[in-house]
């Protein structure tokens, strides 16, 4: 047997297993079996003796026995399970490549990998996998068929490998783009892994942003026209009730959105005038959605949206999955809102708080401007910090930060406000989202980290909720250059593969039938 076609055999049965690998969603326990590659195929390409059928037949049931362990009580997911086999029968299988037929099992094999890792992964890496396996995959069947027919090596089959190779490539990418789009999901278990956010719950501790600003992870990336001014505030959810521990939500209204055309309408808008941000947000552990305020519009593949009182927009259903919406926002006009007690909550023991809070504002009559000397005195008086230390015994956190420590970080200075707000009688709530982007020029885009999470401060002044941002201005960390341009690839990778889209097709059919849709003018004989 050719070493060629042995070589193949073996990268083809490896790239099927790295493929899973890569998913990071494989248990490494689950998949020692597939360390049998190794030894297995040594021992084929030295031409030695491969195990009876019988061993064989033993180390697949005994496989078989630990998939069915694996599926009902290890992982508890049958669609794992199948995976983990999958790396464990190649295992084997590199002991038992006696026939032709054993090779197509092989193959097959690494196929069904790949399909199991389409499902469990969106990266990039995974495509550049794809191509590698479509290129083998049909070398290694020419290949078969020469041997087959003892013509191997009698003629050349490089024409033909390429011939075919390029014929198979724009045949797979046309059935890509024709496969039928549909907005409904195969029902199951989703295994996507969302990042783990703060600040987008119900209830949110006190302290939880402390760790997510240490974090670069890609949360969002934003097409957004580029003329628009900053800073960039990307409104996620609002809270209103602080027991000096964590903060919460109490509006109880939920209103569900229903679609209106091809958009979720929420306030009446122009769209002409709006501003239009097309997201691509990474999975996630919270299932709001995130817009420059006023939220006015969104187009989104979903049923409906819920929307609380507080402005909080969420998808249901969202949660750790990846998706690819477009916000319309009226920046021009403010969110209305009602004066209620729940935004002038205070926790006990507030009084040293609420006398800071009259002293900066005592010469001051309007609401507008109490809260700008606030805003202003927060950002002249404290110091910003990721650095912070537990508040001494008896004393709360903010009591500590305004009084003490005078260093902290967004949590501290928002709540603080808000807290001082309420106390000299000014309706006010927290806002959790994240705060500006690093533009990147190879995509023309903006990234969103987790770094970038930030709580401000919204005031209800005459009957409208008005932004207010007491956290003093901290410079961005740049990233290198090779990064954003590796970055630009995975999101063309996102947007016109993952998420290739039934609009995407109709564009395409569009762009191909308007040269035969040129109106061609009809000349009447003169009279």
């Amino acid at each position: 047997m050719p070493i060629l076609y042995k070589g193949i055999t073996a990268i083809l049965a490896v790239t099927g297993c790295v493929s899973l690998l890569i998913t990071g969603q494989m248990s490494l326990l689950m998949c020692l079996g597939g360390l049998m590659l190794f030894p297995g195929y040594y021992r084929f390409f030295r031409g030695n003796a491969q195990v009876s059928k019988r061993a064989a037949a033993i180390l697949s049931q005994a496989a078989l026995l630990v998939f069915l362990t694996d599926a009902s009580v290890i992982t508890g997911d049958i669609f794992l399970a199948v995976g983990h086999m999958t790396i464990t029968f190649q295992g084997i299988k590199s002991f038992d490549l006696k026939e032709p037929w054993d090779h197509l099992q092989v193959y097959f094999m690494s196929l069904l990998q790949l399909i199991i890792a389409s499902e469990l992964t969106r990266s990039l890496a995974f495509g550049v996998i794809f191509v590698i396996f479509m290129v083998l995959l049909v070398t290694a069947m020419i290949l078969s068929h020469f041997l087959k027919e003892g013509s191997l090596g009698l003629v050349s089959i490089r024409r033909p490998v390429l011939i075919i190779v390029l014929l198979s490539m724009i045949s797979t990418t046309l059935f890509f783009i024709a496969l039928p789009r549909s907005p409904q999901r195969f029902p199951g278990k989703s295994h996507s892994r969302g990042i783990r956010t703060a600040g987008f719950s119900d209830t949110v501790d006190f302290g939880s942003f402390g760790e997510i600003k240490l974090d670069p992870t890609i949360v969002m990336r934003i097409e957004i026209h580029s003329g628009l001014p900053r800073p960039y505030y990307w409104r996620g959810a609002a809270m209103d009730y602080f027991d000096n521990k964590s903060w919460r939500n109490t509006g109880k209204a939920k209103n569900r959105v229903q679609r209106t055309g091809d958009e979720f309408l929420l306030s009446p808008y122009d769209k002409s005038a709006s501003i239009k941000q097309r997201i691509f947000l990474e999975p996630i552990d919270s299932d709001v959605l995130f817009g420059l305020s006023k939220v006015a519009a969104l187009s989104v593949d979903a049923p409906s949206l819920i929307m609380d009182t507080d402005a909080g927009i969420f998808m249901p259903g969202k949660l750790s999955r990846r998706i690819t919406y477009t916000v319309y926002s009226d920046t021009q006009s403010f969110q209305r809102g009602e004066r209620a007690q729940r935004y002038l909550q205070l926790p006990d023991k507030m009084d040293r708080i609420v006398s800071l809070a009259k002293h900066i504002t005592d010469k001051a009559v309007a609401d507008a401007r109490k809260v700008g000397l606030i805003e202003e005195y927060l950002k002249r008086n404290h110091v910003y910090s990721l650095t912070t230390a537990q508040p001494p015994a008896g004393a709360g956190v903010i009591e500590d930060f305004l009084f003490n420590s005078k260093k902290g970080y967004c949590e501290h200075y928002a709540a603080s406000m808000v807290l001082m707000l309420r106390g000299i009688g000014i309706p006010s709530r927290i806002v959790n989202g994240f705060f500006g982007g690093e533009k990147n020029e190879y995509g023309d885009y903006l990234i969103v980290r987790q770094s970038d999470a930030h709580a401000w401060v919204e005031a209800l002044i005459d009957g409208q909720w008005r932004r207010f941002d007491p956290t003093p201005a901290v410079s961005g960390q740049r990233h290198a250059a090779i990064a954003l341009f590796l970055d630009s690839l995975r999101l063309q990778w996102t947007r016109y593969v993952v998420g290739f889209s039934a609009d995407d097709q109709r564009e395409i059919v569009k762009g191909l039938s308007s040269p035969f849709s040129m109106k061609i003018p009809l000349r009447l004989p003169a009279a």
